[in-house]
């Protein structure tokens, strides 16, 4: 049950982070006039859910004596964490950046890598919390690196005219 709601979570988060980046690409391009402020604050909720629900389940999963995690799922296990601390520092960091700056750009960018690398890492036990079929994590691989790519062109672009 905590793995499928922390699934939900996860592909909420995938939402409500694509619908930012794109609209705060469309908003430095000047092509919508103001960023909505209700995804970041829908995502910083989502988030907050996330983590302690990924908490939930890593600690459940390292407590399963019937079926107790291979090496490789706790290195897996690892990459996660690891990928998700780096998102979350760098966005903090892109919080904390002058907007529209050059270190501004690089920051948005480098989130957008490192959100695309966790989403990619994470995207086979997404696959398997929700009850999807194990294929479908290659559709969410493609739709988060289409939008990575996307929105890091626009920011290349951006950074470049500044």
């Amino acid at each position: 049950m905590l793995r499928r709601v922390n699934g939900i979570a996860a592909l909420l988060l995938l939402a409500v982070f694509s619908a930012h980046a794109i609209m705060g690409t469309l908003f430095c391009l000047g092509v919508v006039s103001e960023e909505a402020s209700c995804f970041i604050w829908t995502g910083v909720c989502v988030v907050v859910l996330h983590v302690a629900l990924s908490i939930g389940t890593t600690c459940q999963m390292f407590d399963d004596e019937m079926r107790p995690p291979s090496a490789k799922k706790k290195v897996h296990q690892l990459k996660k964490w690891v990928t998700g601390a780096l998102v979350g520092v760098v966005a903090v960091a892109h919080v904390f950046a002058i907007f529209e700056t050059r270190p501004w750009s690089v920051i948005a960018l480098a989130l957008d890598v490192v959100l695309a690398a966790h989403v990619c890492v994470s995207a086979k036990s997404l696959v398997k919390d929700l009850g999807l079929a194990p294929n479908q994590r290659y559709a969410i691989r493609v739709f988060t690196i289409a939008i990575a790519v996307l929105v890091g062109l626009a920011l290349i672009g951006l950074s470049m005219s500044a």
